[in-house]
This record gives C-alpha cells, structure tokens and sequence, in this order.
C-alpha cells in the first residue's frame, strides 16, 4: 500500500517533468530558432528588397518582423523641408544652401527629419510600412524649402515623427 508521502512524491515528480516538457517544447518554438538576430547588418540590408522572403524567414524561425505593418499615427499635412538629423541638429545647418550636404549625409545613413515651417517642430521621418525604402521623389527633395508632406504624425517618449506617406502639390 502507498503511504500519502509517496503519492505526493509521486505527483511533484509528474509535475516537475510536466513542467521542463513544456519549458523544452516553449524553447522550440519560441526563440531565433536559425540565429537570424545574430545577424551581420550587411546581411539583414539585402533583405529589404526581398520583404516576402524576409517575412518568411522570420516565421519559420520564429522571429517577430514588423516590416511591412503600417504605422499608427494621426494623419496630418505640414509644410517644412526634409533635412539630415547630423547637420540639423550638430549645426543648425539646413536650408537650400545645405542641400548637397544634407543628401550626402542621408546618403550616408544620417536620420532624415522633416522642419515644419509652423514652429520650427522636428520630426524623425519614418516610412509609411515598416522596412520600406523612402521614395527617390522624396529624398530628391531634401534642402528644398516649403515641400508639402502628408503622413501620420506620432509621438513616443518625447519624440516626434512622421511616418510619410507622400508629397503633395505645392
């Protein structure tokens, strides 16, 4: 006959089993399965023309990818001009006469703001999907005064961005 003592040992070893099978099957299937997170940059950029690969990597890998969701925020139109974060922000350089500057710092990997011509508000510009490339038209307009954007405007921990959507007509 079994004591309640060896029941009860009985019972916490099935659960303590119980307990790693799950935590084994949880480490299976959640996780970098494939070691996508450990990623070299220059490996992870070439992705960004292949978005449905990517997304499906991510999957099978269990990773969580964003790129492709549209970005929350409130529709808005402003007026301003499309300047480098580096010059804008280290300088106060932008304008017309810093055009050339200001693409080559883009270009190089420089945060894109938008100044709004109501206030002089800095915005981070932000692509209207996840892990988009901005249009050409758009960047061909950076240092141009008065350009017209419409985008969703957001705001998280002090900061302001523009998730844009697209020019307008001036």
């Amino acid at each position: 006959m079994k004591t309640p003592a060896s029941r009860q040992s009985k019972r916490a070893s099935i659960a303590l089993l119980a307990s790693v099978a799950v935590l084994g099957l949880c480490a299976f299937q959640f996780g970098d399965r494939y070691g996508m997170n450990n990623m070299r940059f220059a490996q992870v950029r070439r992705f960004v023309a292949n978005l449905p690969r990517a997304q499906l990597m991510a999957k099978q890998g269990n990773i969580e990818l964003e790129a492709g969701q549209a970005v929350q925020g409130k529709m808005v139109h402003l007026r301003g001009e499309l300047t480098d974060a580096n010059c804008y922000l280290g300088l106060h350089a932008h304008g017309y006469d810093h055009a050339f500057c200001s693409k080559l710092c883009v270009a190089a990997g420089s945060p894109l703001l938008f100044i709004s011509d109501q206030g002089g508000q800095a915005y981070i510009v932000l692509t209207e999907k996840n892990g988009i490339n901005l249009l050409e038209k758009v960047l061909d307009q950076i240092g141009v005064p008065g350009i017209l954007l419409t985008g969703k405007a957001i705001e998280a921990d002090g900061l302001h961005a523009l998730a844009l959507q697209g020019l307008e007509a001036k």
